[in-house]
């Protein structure tokens, strides 16, 4: 007779635990993920509602006298005065919510109070009534409206709620004004409570508007509809920069040009604005940082650029225009009719380029560096000069918003601030943020999700600025990895002033040139891995802006010619400076924020920068 294998009898054995163990993982995953958390919480919920009760007991002066009236304590208020220790949500120690949490107390139909607790801990909340009616309008919940027009209420087409049902629409309260004499942005709110005075609310939004081109004729007395002189009512906000608006044009389009300079650029060209370099800036480059929602208010137009002498620069009258472009720049003939009194609001401090040709096929410059009032002249096309960006806005632009002063500048699109947690690569070009104790602005959104922010001013040690120069340090081109090249102690000096713990390392490209700098001119590139950079003469936000008593400061554009390099000079003009051992400059760093930087805090403006962390 055959013995039975006794390994039949080992693998039944090692089934039957496996499945045991099976159970007992499935039995204390069900306790970890279910039973117990929920037994937390109806523990915490159980402490709440001993402490409310424990609360109207000691202040019966606060109870319902009359049907119907709800009164409620919330859990901030019960911990504040010592009910109960913080209540907190299973396995963390993060607290329930503070002010949705709450004790309600009401008197019922037989004349006794009747208590009703909503506790909120993360996902887990009591089943209690605690959501208000919904509240359906008639009509929009955003109206759109002409300056003038009539404001009609359309009221509320009904009221429901979950647990009463429909509750009449005569009980809902309607809060908010609309004055349609002014643009801007008005809010009707309607309210209405359940029966555990729950509160539903719906907001109905009226934009009274009027087009931008009914504003400036309104504002501007004489027929061409020009700004004159330096009024205060022609500012404009557009993707987060300042404009100042110039004109009416006879078909209702509107001309707004910058009142910012943004970057130093050459103009170079044959004799028109057309084909430039500095209509490719402004095309290809400056246009493809706009917001598509401020694109899609642009309109291509002509731009004059007609040959004005010494002779005929005061004219008012254009002769010559370039081919349709989406961006421009303002001719010699806008300036002047703008001027009042010798004063125009187109004045700045620095070389600004024009898009007229003199003579000799160098384009005209407005500069009050040397005389006042303000010298016109053409400048060799090779120098690199500041840029104002000019736009013609579309015949129905409207304005939403702002009385056209620089504290409050028309808003022609709706343009919300970033909320809390928002990625700061979700954001705008122009906006600015505060880091490390500077100011910057957002240049640009990567393709990788960095985001490009260069700083407003310069670095500086408590208080004054800091310089460096290309001291013994050979050839003068950037260089970040050559001991005493200004490229190294950006890298090695200049980071012990500023923090770089939110910058991420990017691969910087270093322009070279055979002579001159030019925005279109043949180049090689040296790259480089580092972790803060300075910015381009060509970079949006680069210019110096006015003739302030502050330095200069180094950019990155380089050349081979011996001692020859691009420094933005303290008036404000990038100068090819002859750049010996002794020269020295500050520093105005250009970094990349990582793509998980987020806001804390703050409106994005220069007044409210955004605050950022990681």
């Amino acid at each position: 007779m055959k013995k039975k294998k006794r390994g039949f009898d080992k693998k039944k054995i090692i089934r039957i635990i496996v499945l045991v163990v099976v159970i007992i993982a499935v039995l204390l995953l069900v306790w970890f993920l279910y039973l117990y958390p929920n037994r937390v919480f109806k523990e915490n919920e159980r402490m709440l509602s001993e402490a409310g009760e424990r609360y109207y007991e000691i202040n019966r002066n606060t109870l319902p006298s009359e049907e119907g009236r709800v009164i409620s304590v919330s859990l901030r208020t019960l911990v504040k005065q010592e009910y109960l220790e913080g209540l907190y949500e299973p396995y963390n120690n993060k607290s329930c919510d503070m002010d949705e949490s709450n004790v309600k107390v009401v008197i019922g139909d037989n004349g006794s109070y009747e208590y009703y607790t909503y506790l909120k801990c993360g996902k887990y909340e009591s089943d209690v009534d605690h959501e208000g009616p919904v509240i359906t309008l008639n009509g929009d919940t955003t109206i759109r409206l002409n300056r003038g027009e009539e404001y009609t209420e359309q009221g509320v087409k009904s009221v429901r709620d979950d647990t009463d049902g429909d509750i009449s629409i005569d009980n809902v309260r309607i809060r908010g004004e609309v004055d349609t004499s002014t643009v801007g942005t008005y809010e009707i709110v309607y309210t209405v409570n359940d029966s555990l005075n729950n509160e539903g609310r719906v907001t109905r939004k009226v934009i009274v508007e009027e087009s931008l081109s009914s504003v400036v004729k309104r504002a501007t007395v004489d027929t061409n509809n020009y700004y004159k002189g330096d009024p205060l009512n022609n500012y404009v906000m557009f993707n987060n920069m300042i404009f100042r608006i110039v004109k009416v044009n006879d078909d209702n389009t509107v001309t707004i040009a910058s009142d910012e300079l943004l970057a130093s650029v050459d103009y170079t060209n044959d004799g028109r604005f057309a084909g430039s370099s500095l209509d490719s800036w402004l095309n290809d480059y400056f246009y493809n940082l706009l917001e598509k929602k401020y694109q899609d208010l642009i309109v291509s137009s002509t731009w004059c650029d007609d040959v004005i002498s010494s002779d005929n620069y005061m004219t008012l009258e254009c002769t010559r225009n370039s081919d349709k472009r989406r961006v421009g720049i303002l001719s010699i003939q806008d300036y002047n009719n703008t001027l009042l009194n010798n004063l125009s609001f187109l004045d700045y401090a620095g070389i600004v380029w024009y898009a007229n040709m003199g003579s000799d096929n160098n384009p005209w410059t407005l500069t009050s560096l040397y005389d006042y009032p303000l010298k016109s002249e053409p400048m060799n096309q090779e120098y690199l000069f500041n840029v104002r960006p000019a736009v013609t806005l579309k015949k129905n632009t409207k304005v939403l918003d702002g009385d056209g002063t620089i504290d409050n500048p028309y808003i022609l699109v709706e343009n919300n601030s970033a909320r809390r947690n928002t990625l700061v690569n979700e954001r705008q070009v122009g906006e600015y943020i505060s880091y490390s104790g500077y100011i910057w602005r957002i240049a640009d959104i990567t393709s990788d999700n960095t985001t490009e922010i260069i700083m407003t001013g310069v670095v500086t040690n408590n208080g004054e600025e800091v310089s460096i120069g290309y001291q013994n340090s050979g050839s003068k081109v950037y260089n970040p990895n050559k001991e005493g090249n200004v490229g190294y102690q950006v890298i090695n000096n200049i980071t012990r002033y500023v923090s770089t713990d939110l910058f991420t390392r990017t691969e910087i490209e270093v322009p070279i040139y055979n002579n001159r700098v030019t925005y279109q001119g043949k180049h090689d590139t040296k790259k480089y891995n580092n972790i803060v950079t300075i910015p381009s003469t060509f970079d949006i936000f680069t210019s110096k802006g006015d003739n302030s008593s502050n330095g200069g400061y180094w950019l990155i554009d380089s050349s081979r010619e011996d001692n020859i390099k691009t420094v933005m000079n303290p008036v404000g003009t990038v100068s090819y400076t002859d750049v010996t051992d002794n020269t020295t400059s500050g520093v105005k760093l250009k970094g990349y924020l990582k793509d998980d930087v987020f806001i804390s805090d703050g409106h994005g403006t220069l007044s409210d920068p955004y605050t950022i962390s990681d």
